[in-house]
C-alpha cells in the first residue's frame, strides 16, 4: 500500500508541470489549399516531432484576406499563414510579421521569388509556390483560320490579327478571352502589356506613374483587342476555351489538370506572351505566388520555422503541385522533375517565369490593384482614357492621404498605449501575472510533495 502511494506521488511529480504549463507545442496554420494536400505533410511532421501539433485551417480566396486582417486586428492571427505574394507589402508595411531573416536566409540560393518577402533588406517570409500566365491558343481554330498551329502570336500585331481571323460571334466563336467583372484578376492580364512596353505602376522614387505613354499605348492596343473578345470571369473564360469557343486566352497551369479530364479531345498549344513588336519591348507576364509567414503573435517561432522549412522542400511541395497544377514550387530543384519535360507545354511556363514581373512591393498594393482593375475595365466599357487615368491619379492620392492620416493617428496614440501597458494587471500584464502565479503554485506543490515523499521514504525505511 505504502509503495503504491509512493509510486503515485512520483507519477504526479512527473505530470504536474506539464498539466500546469502545457508540455506540447501547438501551432495554427492557415492556408488556401484543400486539406487533402496539406494534412499528409502535417501528419508526417508531427510524427517526426513528437509533442508538436499543427492545427490546419483552410481559408478561401474569396474572403481569406479579410479574415486574416480581422484576426490580426483582434490579436488572433494564426501562428503560420500562407499569404498571396502581392499582399506582402501591406503586412510588412504594417509591422505585423516576424522578421525571419536568421531562420531562412541560408536558403536564398535554392529558392525563387524572394523579392516579395523582403523589405529594407530583411526577410519576412519564405517563398513556397510561384506561378505565371501564358498565352493559350486553340490549334484547331488556328488551322481553320489559316494560321500556323505550331506557334502562337509573338507580337501584339500578330495577336490582334489572329483574334480578328477567328472571331465569329454568330457561330459562337470568339477571338480572345478578356477578363471582366472580377477582382484580383484583370490587372494580371493587362499589366504584362504595360510591363512589356517598359511601363510601370510605381517608379523607383515611389511615385504613382501608371498614366504614362507606355501604359496608354498598351491600353489603346487592349481596347482594339476587345473588339474581337469574349469578356467574362476567369472560370467562364476557361470553360469557353475548353469547349473550343475561344481562339486565344491568357491563363494558368491549372488548366493542365482540368483539360485532359474534361476535354481530352481539345487540341491546344501554349506560347510566351507576345511583345509589343519584333524590335520593341519584351515578352513578360505576371509573376506571383505564395509566401509562408509568421505573425508576431506566433507562439513558437523556432518550431514554426522548422515546419515551414519542412513544408517547402521539393519532396513535400512537388506532390501537391503535380496534382493541383495551380502553381509550381519556389525551390529551383523542382524544375528538374520529369513533369516539366514530359509535357513541353509546361516548360513554356518555366521559360516565361524567367522574364515575368512581380507587382511592386507596396503597402497600398491592394488598393493599387483595385485602381488598375477599375481603370482598365471602365475604359473597356467606353469611358475616355483621359478621364479614367485622371480618376486613377485622384484615387491614388486619396488612399495615400488616408493611409498617412492613419499613421499620424497611430503615432499620436502611441504614448497613451505605452502608459496603459505599464499599468499592472492590464491586458498582457494580467496574463503574465497569472502565468507566474501558476508557475509559483506548481513549484510550491512540487516542493511540498517532494518533502512529503522524502518523509515517507525515511519512515518506510525505518
Amino acid at each position: 500500500m505504502r509503495k503504491t502511494f509512493i509510486k503515485s506521488l512520483l507519477l504526479i511529480l512527473v505530470l504536474l508541470p506539464g498539466t500546469l504549463l502545457g508540455a506540447d507545442i501547438e501551432l495554427t496554420f492557415w492556408n488556401f489549399w484543400d486539406p487533402k494536400f496539406i494534412l499528409p505533410v502535417i501528419k508526417q511532421f508531427e510524427q517526426d516531432n513528437p509533442g508538436v501539433k499543427i492545427h490546419n485551417e483552410q481559408v478561401s480566396w474569396g474572403n481569406g484576406l479579410d479574415k486574416i486582417v480581422v484576426a490580426m486586428a483582434n490579436s488572433r492571427a494564426p501562428d503560420i499563414c500562407e499569404l498571396g505574394s502581392t499582399w506582402m507589402g501591406k503586412f510588412m508595411g504594417e509591422g505585423a510579421l516576424l522578421d525571419v531573416t536568421d531562420k531562412f536566409c541560408d536558403l536564398k540560393p535554392d529558392y525563387l521569388m524572394w523579392e516579395p518577402a523582403t523589405m529594407n533588406g530583411r526577410l519576412y517570409g519564405m517563398p513556397w509556390l510561384a506561378g505565371t500566365r501564358v498565352m493559350f491558343y486553340n490549334r484547331k481554330l488556328f488551322k481553320e483560320a489559316g494560321l500556323d498551329p505550331e506557334r502562337g502570336p509573338e507580337t501584339w500585331e500578330e495577336l490582334l490579327a489572329a483574334a480578328k481571323l477567328i472571331h465569329n460571334p454568330e457561330k459562337g466563336l470568339y477571338g480572345f478571352g478578356m477578363n471582366a467583372g472580377e477582382g484580383h484578376i484583370l490587372y494580371k492580364k493587362f499589366m504584362p502589356f504595360v510591363w512589356g512596353n517598359h511601363g510601370h505602376i510605381i517608379d523607383e522614387q515611389g511615385n504613382f506613374v501608371f498614366d504614362s505613354p507606355q501604359t496608354r499605348e498598351a491600353l489603346d492596343f487592349y481596347l482594339k483587342l476587345k473588339e474581337y473578345s469574349y469578356c467574362e470571369k476567369q472560370d467562364l473564360l476557361d470553360e469557353a476555351f475548353k469547349r473550343g469557343r475561344l481562339g486565344l486566352a491568357i491563363s494558368g497551369s491549372w488548366n493542365f489538370a482540368r483539360y485532359p479530364i474534361d476535354a481530352p479531345e481539345l487540341d491546344f498549344g501554349v506560347a510566351l506572351m507576345p511583345k509589343p513588336a519584333k524590335d520593341k519591348g519584351f515578352s513578360t507576364s505576371f509573376l506571383g505566388g505564395e509566401i509562408l509567414v509568421l505573425f508576431k503573435t506566433c507562439k513558437d517561432p523556432d518550431m514554426a520555422a522548422k515546419f515551414i522549412r519542412y513544408l517547402t522542400t521539393v519532396e513535400n511541395t512537388l506532390p501537391i503541385t503535380r496534382e493541383a497544377l495551380v502553381s509550381f514550387p519556389a525551390h529551383k530543384d523542382a524544375y528538374n522533375d520529369e513533369m516539366f519535360t514530359r509535357d513541353p507545354r509546361l516548360g513554356v511556363f518555366v521559360e516565361q517565369m524567367k522574364t515575368s514581373v512581380h507587382p511592386p512591393i507596396h503597402r497600398l498594393w491592394i488598393e493599387l490593384e483595385k485602381i488598375i482593375n477599375d481603370t482598365v475595365e471602365r475604359a473597356m466599357y467606353g469611358e475616355a482614357p483621359d478621364k479614367v487615368f485622371a480618376d486613377a491619379a485622384r484615387e491614388y492620392a486619396r488612399v495615400s492621404q488616408r493611409k498617412a492620416n492613419e499613421q499620424s493617428a497611430a503615432a499620436a496614440s502611441t504614448g497613451s498605449v505605452q502608459v496603459a501597458a505599464a499599468a499592472p494587471a492590464q491586458n498582457g500584464g494580467s496574463t503574465q501575472i497569472l502565468l507566474l502565479t501558476l508557475i509559483g503554485v506548481g513549484t510550491l506543490i512540487n516542493a511540498i510533495m517532494l518533502m512529503f515523499l522524502v518523509y515517507e521514504v525515511k519512515k518506510n525505511a525505518g
